[in-house]
């Protein structure tokens, strides 16, 4: 059988408020509306047993040090699917986690997913809102323009999700960093 999973640090209850304060009204226009994370390992299939993909994600917490994330300011992904979202200032130990991570599992991923994980196209950031329509997208970042954000938060952790049959996201694993 076929498993669906992802990988991602997850941020604080108050990311969450702050999130849903500055998606305000726009919010039933966004799509992909989730707890606030940082994808590490995008969504990808594997045949492999799940304790195959614990044992290599262990591995890397066993060898990744605590970091300080810094999330400052508002950024934008225009071109297919009118992103809105937090920008993290302290970008090298999170792409340097997600390259890890993705190192180390490609081999337990779905053909069609191997690769994929560039380390040169990968943006750490907090998603406040996708697949925004192009006639609100305007009126959004005008509003984000008004405001300001900043957040700073020690990780400690990052976790291996699964897809469940309800269609929605679990955690099957908490990994804690140790390097």
């Amino acid at each position: 059988m076929v498993a669906q999973y992802a990988v991602a640090i997850v941020l604080p209850d108050e990311v969450e408020r702050e999130l849903d304060r500055l998606r305000g009204e726009f919010a039933r226009h966004m799509a992909n509306i989730h707890i606030p994370h940082i994808t590490l390992a995008y969504p990808f299939e594997s045949k492999a047993d799940s304790a195959e993909i614990v044992e290599k994600l262990k591995q890397v917490a066993v060898r990744t040090k605590l970091f300080t994330l810094v999330l400052d300011g508002f950024d934008y992904f225009d071109r297919d699917s009118n992103v809105a979202y937090i920008a993290v200032v302290t970008k090298q130990p999170v792409i340097d986690l997600h390259y890890d991570i993705n190192r180390s599992i490609d081999g337990l991923v779905a053909d069609e997913y191997q690769g994929r994980f560039e380390r040169e196209e990968f943006t750490p950031h907090v998603t406040i809102g996708a697949r925004i329509p192009d006639d609100i997208f305007p009126e959004v970042k005008k509003r984000l323009a008004e405001e300001k954000v900043h957040y700073e938060s020690d990780i400690t952790s990052f976790s291996l999700f699964s897809i469940g049959e309800d269609r929605g996201w679990g955690v099957v694993s908490e990994f804690k960093l140790s390097g």
